[in-house]
């Protein structure tokens, strides 16, 4: 029997970092300076004085060596891959959930290449399931 406790530290405010689509908002041009410069401000509370911080993971480092380390590793990694993904919207939601407008564009980098396109979807093509009796 383990503790309750353990498995709901992850959950914790303290333990939070920035969303995907917040660190994709960081990345933009126009706020990569500012974020960089919010990041690298000297805090004696975070490791290292603050001054090495990884801005794609949003976590602080003691040293340099231990951030080019990090750079190295799968879940730096796998957050590089999931930053090359749009972030979702507001309009994928909708989309997903069956609310269509008219002016929306399906986004073609998500979907299944085998899905057909819904302005051609014709109801009365699809054919019936057969059931077949049994006795």
């Amino acid at each position: 029997m383990g503790r309750k406790g353990i498995r709901n530290a992850r959950y914790k405010t303290k333990n939070k970092t920035r969303d995907i689509d917040q660190i994709c908002t960081d990345l933009k041009e126009e706020n990569i300076t500012k974020r960089m410069n919010e990041a690298m401000e000297p805090d004696e509370d975070r490791p290292g004085l603050g001054q090495f911080f990884c801005i794609f993971c949003d976590k602080y480092f003691i040293d340099q060596e231990t951030l080019d380390l990090h750079k190295k590793q799968k879940p730096h990694k796998r957050r590089l891959k999931s930053l090359n993904e749009p972030p979702h919207t507001q309009e994928d939601a909708d989309y997903a959930a069956g609310i269509l407008k008219d002016d929306y564009k399906v986004p073609s980098k998500r979907l299944c290449r085998n899905t057909p396109d819904l302005g051609q979807l014709n109801i009365s093509s699809v054919p019936e399931s057969s059931y077949v009796y049994i006795e």
